[in-house]
């Protein structure tokens, strides 16, 4: 990485400096450290055409009379009356005119706010009189003096932030590495530079199929910690004190530690809304707890325990604080406590947190307490099988109804979708239900039922358990109907998908608190329906907004699989292959862990990418991952892997194979009801050469979504070899967003008007596509190739091509074109190589006549 970055996200205030040059003559770039203003400066500079006089002002230099200028004033100027340093009025007359040499110069300060006094009256006359023409960089507060214009540099937002990122390490960093940056960096360009450099040297930073990823703590290192040393270096012991504290305990309330506004004031303690203080900077607060020593930092936990416990420790969270401040302080006793804290970090999604306290909960005799946050934390980590172990020991210890439903539905659960044994898992539903329950209960335990048989049972089954449900109203309801939302999705029904998810929004937003995977169901399917009637843009914009949510809250890594999925499928229309295996592969588990269901699934997604991108090889490597870890239960997933089966086949060149895979696939998807799926399948059944526009066009009739009505008017239109047809469905695919299939019915009404010897429309045709294509970025399909392969035959080559498809003998072509029958045997031995066929079998399957 180089020692200078690149100057990304400053066009404001680049073009703000140097206007303020031009017209006022004297510029001031303010900002706190490290936010790049001598980066800026040095590009001001350089777009302007004078010679520049460079002034560095230090805490050395800040001591000594014109010690940042020194070397450019006239070094015999007599001191004033008042003593040494005082210069006369003639003397900083002489040293301004000598800085500005007739104005034929900039004059450049760097860190203005360390100049000397004496120094200040030069520079302060150089810009009152206009002598020439001025650039400084100062900290954010500095007063400044008359006559500067003030251009503020801010740190970056966060999207300028990964731009920097990207442009740092020459290439994109995933997801996660992104977010650790940026909430690390909080956008000072000096930090993020030097978090790059940590990582990259520590080695926990590296280059991986999903783009740059950091994999391990942040430690603060080398400069990076030398900068932070020097910051906090202000500090004075009592201050360092009082902040070290704030930095265990963030955000603390005033009761907790009242906020000394001497730290505020030097920038080191903010205040937030909600009048709970914080360190100014993530950086400040863990330099200061890796400096800290042990006993120190122990006596502070354990003052803010006491602190916490002494007010009443009754707000939603003070558990959880109490309990990891005396754990970290070794005062950690009371089993209930830590039981508490564990059940509330479990639901603020911190998983981490949970499993530790929970751990600590055992080892102090509450095993019962905590087994259900053990078991679901050990799921969330996809150590499926221990979690099998822990819940099961803690089901059979009993317990009130209530926690042997929440410990058997989270069983059953962790059985169904992360070891796929379905039979366990219904027959740990029967023992929950052969007790007596209250009806909410029950219905509780049916929709558990449900979603298995979502996955598992032919659709018609779910729907009418999702009616059963909504016979019996209150929250029953609207669990049913967020079931036949699910129903309608796999069904292709979406636009009915949406309407239920929006006519059900209040019912389960009010029951948020007591069943929060009911949201997040309903936002998925919502997702997932919006991407598939072609509103790619706003199904783009909820799932990388879903996805940005999960990284930054640090849930559960499965819970990153369902927006990703739905990015990367969003890409591959749009014909961006590199960045749909981008997006899957950040979030692809190590190869020793059992995938779950959800891990299939991104699989799969990662496999049609990659086949997509050309990469047959991790295309296959990820479809047999996928294969392998596919448990019978998991049909919806089964269909999911089918496609991309279809697509790693087409990838390797195997179109046949690929063609009878995808009907194979919409024929099982149909029998199961999923007609989403066999859609889809058909789509890229016709796309391999398939006539499967009849089903298409059926499916099509009751649906009426724009995406479904295109591949079924696309499909018909090959069958038809109409190009005018094709023509008109490369529009519609084009107003949904899915420019691959725009350009690929595009190319192939070229390749028919070449065929029907219409040259200038083939040729008008071929340029539209090939401008779509444009944007793509590795995405190579059988349409897009058998094109480009015709339109690198000559003219003549074409017309004999497509004699023999017809039918025609060499003799009898030779006869037609009035030429040898030896010039008709060369032609078609060098369309052969030029096409990559072998006969004149292979070359009917190139035209379409396969």
């Amino acid at each position: 990485m180089s020692d200078q970055l690149p100057l990304v996200g400053r066009e404001s205030e680049l073009r703000a400096a140097l206007r303020a040059l031009a017209v006022d003559g004297a510029v001031l770039l303010s900002g706190p450290p490290g936010v790049g203003k001598t980066r800026l400066a040095a590009e001001v500079l350089a777009a302007v055409p004078h010679p520049v006089v460079r002034c560095y002002a230090t805490i050395a230099t800040s001591r000594i009379p014109l010690g940042a200028i020194a070397s450019h004033v006239p070094t015999d100027l007599p001191a004033g009356a008042p003593g040494p340093g005082f210069l006369p009025a003639s003397s900083v007359r002489a040293a301004a005119e000598q800085l500005a040499r007739g104005g034929r110069r900039v004059l450049s300060i760097d860190d203005a706010h360390l100049l000397d006094d004496t120094s200040l009256l030069v520079l302060q006359h150089v810009v009152r009189h206009k002598l020439t023409r001025v650039i400084c960089t100062a900290r954010l507060g500095w007063p400044g003096i008359e006559g500067l214009t003030v251009v503020e540099v801010d740190a970056l937002d966060q999207e300028r932030a990964d731009a920097l990122l990207t442009s740092a390490l020459g290439g994109p960093a995933d997801a996660s590495t992104r977010h650790l940056v940026w909430s690390n960096s909080q956008g000072n360009p000096l930090y993020l530079k030097e978090l790059v450099a940590t990582g990259l040297h520590s080695g926990a930073l590296t280059e991986t199929q999903g783009g740059w990823n950091w994999n391990g703590p942040l430690e603060l290192s080398g400069r990076l910690a030398e900068l932070v040393d020097l910051t906090l270096g202000r500090l004075a012991e009592p201050q360092r004190r009082a902040l070290e504290l704030l930095a265990y305990g963030e955000p603390l309330e005033p009761e907790l530690m009242p906020i000394p506004q001497d730290l505020v004031d030097m920038g080191f303690v903010r205040v937030g809304d909600d009048g709970r203080a914080r360190v100014a900077h993530p950086l400040y607060s863990a330099r200061l707890r890796a400096t800290c020593p042990t006993l120190r930092a122990r006596a502070h936990r354990r003052a803010l325990a006491d602190r916490l416990e002494a007010e009443g420790a009754a707000l939603p969270g003070d558990a959880v604080r109490v309990a990891t401040w005396r754990l970290d302080s070794g005062t950690a006793e009371s089993p209930d406590v830590l039981a508490r804290a564990a059940e509330q970090a479990l639901s603020a999604q911190d998983w981490e947190l949970a499993e530790r306290l929970s751990r600590a909960a055992v080892a102090r005799g509450a095993t019962s307490r905590v087994g259900l946050v053990l078991g679901l934390v050990l799921m969330y980590q996809r150590q499926c099988a221990q979690a099998e172990e822990v819940l099961a020991e803690t089901m059979a210890a009993g317990g009130d109804m209530l926690t042997v439903i929440q410990v058997g539905c989270t069983r059953a659960f962790n059985l169904f979708f992360g070891l796929g044994d379905e039979d366990a898992a219904v027959a740990v539903l029967d023992e929950v239900t052969e007790q007596e329950l209250p009806p909410e209960l029950e219905h509780a335990v049916l929709f558990f039922a449900l979603t298995f048989a979502l996955e598992a049972a032919p659709l018609r089954i779910a729907r009418l358990g999702g009616e059963l449900l909504i016979a019996e109203g209150g929250w029953a309801a609207t669990a049913g109907r967020q079931v036949l939302a699910f129903a309608d999705q796999f069904a292709g029904r979406y636009t009915e998908a949406i309407e239920r998810i929006e006519a059900n929004h209040e019912a389960v937003t009010a029951t948020a608190r007591r069943f929060p995977s009911l949201v997040n169901a309903a936002n998925g399917v919502r997702n997932e329906s919006i991407l598939r009637i072609g509103d790619l843009v706003g199904a783009e914009a909820r799932a990388a907004q879903a996805l940005a949510e999960v990284i930054e809250e640090d849930r559960w890594s499965v819970t990153q699989v369902p927006p990703r999925v739905l990015l990367s499928q969003s890409a591959r229309l749009r014909g961006q292959a590199a960045a749909a295996v981008r997006i899957t592969a950040e979030g692809i588990p190590d190869s020793g862990v059992l995938p779950m269901m959800w891990d299939v699934l991104l699989l799969a997604e990662f496999a049609a990418g990659a086949a997509l991108q050309g990469q047959s090889d991790r295309a296959e490597r990820a479809l047999a991952r996928a294969e392998q870890g596919l448990r019978p239960a998991w049909r919806i997933a089964r269909f999911a892997v089918g496609a991309a089966r279809s697509w790693v086949l087409a990838g390797a060149g195997h179109v046949n194979e690929a063609m009878q895979a995808a009907l194979d696939n919409a024929a099982a998807a149909r029998a199961h009801g999923a007609h989403s799926e066999e859609i889809v399948s058909l789509h890229d059944a016709a796309r391999f050469g398939a006539d499967t526009s009849p089903r298409l066009l059926e499916l099509a009739k009751t649906r009426k979504d724009p995406l479904t009505t295109a591949y079924a008017s696309h499909a018909q239109a090959r069958a038809l070899r109409d190009p005018a047809g094709l023509e008109e469905v490369a529009a519609a695919f084009a107003a949904c967003g899915a420019t691959l299939y725009a350009a690929e019915a595009l190319a192939e009404a070229s390749r028919l008007s070449r065929l029907h010897d219409r040259p200038r429309e083939a040729e008008r045709l071929e340029r539209q596509a090939s401008a779509l294509a444009e944007s793509f970025d590795g995405a190579t399909t059988p349409g897009l190739v058998v094109t480009s392969t015709l339109s690198a035959l000559t003219p003549r080559q074409l017309e004999i091509a497509r004699l023999a498809v017809a039918g025609l003998t060499n003799v009898e072509i030779a006869e037609r074109l009035a030429i040898a029958k030896r010039t008709v045997d060369n032609h078609l031995h060098t369309t052969y190589a030029a096409v990559g066929v072998t006969g004149r079998g292979g070359l009917r399957a190139l035209f379409g006549h396969g």
